[in-house]
C-alpha cells in the first residue's frame, strides 16, 4: 500500500511524496496542506512528488474556494508536446487551473490543458469519428496532421512514433506550458521534459481574508461578473460565459438527466463488466 510523507516543510511549504498513491488522493492531500497554512500564512503551497494522474486539475482549486480561498494547481506530465519550433515532443500537457470564489454567481474556475487541447479530447473527437482539426498535432516530421490521418487504431502508434501536440497560443502558450514543467517538475525534483517520472504538481492556496474582507473581495468578483456578462454579444454567439460556467450548467444538467456515452465506450465499459462477471443489467434496473 503506498504511504504518503511531508518530506521537507516551512511555515508557508510543503513538499509531499506520494509514495505513488493515486492521484487524487495525493493531491487532495497537497491542497489540503496549502489550505491549512494559508490559514496561518496568508498564502502557501504544496508540491508533489512521485504523483500519479490527478486527473481533472478544477477539483484541487475548488477546495481552496470552499474556504474562501483562491485556489491555484498545476501540474506537469510526460513528453507529449513539440516546444514552439520544434519537432520532438519535450514537454506534456502540463494543464494549470485557477478558481476564484464569488458571491451570487458560480465561482471562476479555470482549468485547461497549456497544449491546444488535452490528449483526452483528442482521443473523445476519434471516439465519435470527428476528423482532427488542422493545427492540434504534428508527426516526428513534424508535418501537420488533419482530418482522419490518425484513428482509434493507430493512435497509440503515433504518440509512441514521437507524433506531438501543440501549444496552445503558439509561443505564449509554449512559454507556459515551460513555466508548468519547471514548476511542477524542478521545484520537487520530479524530474522535467523526457526526465520526468510520475505526475509532479504544486498546489497553492491564497487565503483572501490576509490581503482584504472576503465580503468585499466577492462583491468586487461579482461586479466584474455582471459587468462581463452584460457585454454585448458578438455575432455569432449565443451569450458571453465566464470561465468554468458552461461546466458548472453542465454539471447541474448531468445530475438531473445523466451522462452521455458514446456507443463505442459503452460497448468497452460493457465488455469489462463481462469480463469481471459483473452483472450490468441488475446494476442498471
Amino acid at each position: 500500500m503506498a504511504k504518503m510523507k511531508v518530506l521537507k516543510e516551512a511555515p508557508a511549504s510543503a513538499l509531499l511524496d506520494a509514495g505513488g498513491a493515486w492521484g487524487p488522493v495525493s493531491a487532495k492531500r497537497a491542497m489540503e496542506i496549502a489550505v491549512k497554512k494559508a490559514r496561518k500564512q496568508g498564502i502557501a503551497s504544496c508540491s508533489v512528488v512521485n504523483g500519479e494522474w490527478i486527473t481533472n486539475l478544477f477539483y484541487y482549486p475548488m477546495m481552496a474556494v470552499e474556504s474562501d480561498m483562491i485556489g491555484i494547481a498545476v501540474a506537469r506530465e510526460g513528453p507529449v508536446c513539440a516546444p514552439w519550433g520544434g519537432m520532438k515532443p519535450v514537454t506534456g500537457t502540463n494543464p494549470m487551473s485557477l478558481a476564484f470564489p464569488a458571491g451570487k454567481t458560480y465561482p471562476i474556475v479555470l482549468d485547461f490543458a497549456t497544449t491546444i487541447v488535452a490528449q483526452g479530447h483528442v482521443q473523445t473527437l476519434l471516439l465519435e469519428g470527428k476528423p482532427i482539426p488542422e493545427g492540434w498535432l504534428i508527426d516526428r516530421q513534424g508535418n501537420p496532421i488533419k482530418g482522419h490521418d490518425v484513428t482509434l487504431e493507430n493512435i497509440d502508434e503515433f504518440w509512441k512514433t514521437g507524433g506531438s501536440l501543440l501549444p496552445f497560443g503558439t509561443y505564449k502558450g509554449y512559454g507556459i506550458n515551460l513555466a508548468i514543467d519547471i514548476l511542477g517538475g524542478a521545484l520537487n525534483l520530479s524530474g522535467t521534459g523526457s526526465r520526468a517520472r510520475g505526475q509532479g504538481a504544486l498546489m497553492t492556496a491564497l487565503n483572501i481574508e490576509a490581503f482584504v474582507p472576503v465580503k468585499d473581495f466577492k462583491d468586487e468578483v461579482d461586479r466584474l461578473v455582471a459587468e462581463v456578462k452584460s457585454s454585448p454579444v458578438r455575432p455569432g454567439f449565443d451569450e458571453v460565459l465566464l470561465p468554468g460556467e458552461r461546466e458548472h450548467m453542465t454539471m447541474e444538467k448531468r445530475r438531473k438527466e445523466g451522462i452521455p456515452v458514446d456507443e463505442r465506450s459503452w460497448q468497452s465499459i460493457l465488455e469489462t463488466c463481462r469480463s469481471l462477471d459483473i452483472d450490468v443489467e441488475r446494476i442498471m434496473r
